[in-house]
């Protein structure tokens, strides 16, 4: 299962294929689950630029564990 924090992989089915990014919000409803994956963005002006893009977990794989990640436990 996927959870804040982890790494992930959007897979050959998504239009950001191959980026990782950091999931920094789950959202849970009684019939379905969304992730919202935090990816920095290449050759920005501006450093420190997220986008943040939300999937349902269907194109989009586990890597492993953020050893920093987004702060707060708010969403949890």
């Amino acid at each position: 299962m996927i959870k804040k924090n982890d790494v992930v992989q959007f897979t050959e089915n998504h239009k950001w294929v191959g980026c990782l990014g950091i999931v920094s919000a789950v959202k849970e409803s009684v019939s379905s689950r969304r992730y919202m994956v935090g990816v920095p963005i290449p050759n920005n002006q501006e450093k420190g630029q997220v986008a943040y893009i939300f999937d349902d977990g269907t194109n989009i794989e586990r890597i492993g564990t953020a050893a920093l990640g987004f702060g707060g436990d708010e969403d949890d």
